[in-house]
């Protein structure tokens, strides 16, 4: 039997009221210049991770340093919600104006305790309700005092706390390993997808080569209602980035066979806003507004690692329009190296297939720990599962 746990609001477990951070300008890190935690510089996970850490120049700065036990909660935007555990080992950091630094009082609410009641679904269910608004969705300072916590008793709290250690752990060393991984993976894709490094065996030219003379390319097209979302029939629709980068599932399908369609294993490219995304087409499907098929028969592997690596040369598409795009003959004619020993490219594929296997793999491990972990935080912060604790702490 699940004994219900009780609830207070967190502004009776603070030391003060939730304070908003510093309204400054971001300047280049710099010696004498503190190090500065932005919403963007924290991570789904609750962690600081910055691309690149930047600094904060301020008079007051150093009344928005963050200290032992305290977290700061996104207050606005697409991240409302969002929350970072302040951790010595990040260093000294200033916290920015669309945070909210909240210090909880340890003998009340431990903050590990509280900085994982803030990944909970309980949590972000709140945040959902209470962020609706016209505009922009956000939870002041107020709002965040009202927060109903789950409160068993402090030793309890510490417990649960420390029940997600090894956990946390795991996730973070995974983590690193896939950054690493990935990192490691776009050295090598310098060195091979340019020929300054060149794999046992061979020494055959390379060449520059627009996409029309190695590929078919066939742009999408806009469907019409009367085409698609016929659930159960016909193909399915890849359609922007979106569908690219595999954020939701393709549950549209065409009711009739579509002229725009691109084989399993072809390679699908985003041509409108961000342009250059890469991606495998897993079936035969539909290709929609926002992107483009292109096969390149048994070479679509080296392809797809070539187009990847190439991504940031994109960027030059549709600078001063209100998004980026790119046209069929702009497709057709965008330049990659590519090896004249169709053997090389077969090589270099190869190795690159099996760096992307291991990051899958790690990948896969990363999402399994978390899962874990949400289905820990769920039986212990509701009370379903008791963890033992001594009766001297």
């Amino acid at each position: 039997m699940t004994v219900p746990v009780k609830r207070r609001p967190l502004g009776q477990l603070l030391q003060r009221p939730p304070r908003y951070g510093v309204n400054a300008a971001a300047v280049p890190l710099a010696l004498g210049v503190p190090t500065y935690i932005r919403i963007t510089d924290i991570d789904d996970s609750g962690r600081f991770s910055p691309d690149p850490k930047v600094g904060v120049s301020h008079p007051g700065a150093s009344n928005y340093q963050l200290g032992a036990g305290e977290l700061v909660f996104a207050r606005t935007g697409a991240s409302v919600g969002k929350s970072y555990l302040y951790d010595a080992a990040d260093g000294e950091l200033v916290y920015a104006g669309f945070l909210i630094n909240i210090a909880p009082d340890p003998k009340r609410l431990n903050p590990k305790y509280f900085a994982l009641f803030a990944q909970s679904k309980e949590y972000w269910d709140w945040i959902a309700r209470t962020s609706i608004r016209s505009g922009q969705p956000g939870v002041n300072g107020r709002e965040y005092a009202e927060l109903p916590i789950p409160l068993p008793d402090i030793k309890t709290q510490d417990a649960i706390a420390g029940a997600t250690t090894d956990v946390d752990g795991l996730i973070s060393v995974l983590g690193r390993l896939i950054a690493k991984k990935q990192a490691i993976k776009q050295g090598v894709m310098q060195q091979l997808l340019t020929g300054i490094t060149r794999l046992p065996g061979y020494h055959g030219e390379w060449g520059d080569v627009d996409l029309r003379e190695i590929a078919t390319v066939t742009m999408g097209q806009s469907p019409s209602g009367a085409t698609y979302n016929a659930v159960g029939s016909g193909l399915p629709l890849i359609q922007g980035n979106a569908d690219i980068r595999g954020r939701k599932t393709l549950d549209r399908v065409w009711t009739n066979r579509p002229t725009k369609v691109c084989a399993a294993g072809d390679v699908i490219l985003t041509v409108r806003a961000p342009v250059g995304f890469t991606a495998y087409a897993s079936k035969e499907a539909c290709l929609g507004r926002g992107v483009c098929g292109l096969s390149a028969k048994e070479d679509n592997q080296f392809l797809f690692h070539a187009l990847t690596f190439a991504e940031p040369n994109w960027a030059v598409y549709g600078q001063g329009s209100t998004f980026a795009a790119v046209n069929a003959m702009e497709v057709r004619s965008f330049r990659i190296g590519w090896p004249w020993d169709k053997a090389e490219r077969t090589a270099i594929a190869r190795v690159l297939n099996a760096v992307d296997v291991e990051i899958s793999t790690l990948q896969r491990r990363l999402a399994k720990a978390k899962d874990i972990k949400q289905g820990m935080m769920q039986e212990l912060l509701t009370g379903r599962t008791r963890l033992p604790v001594s009766a001297g702490g």
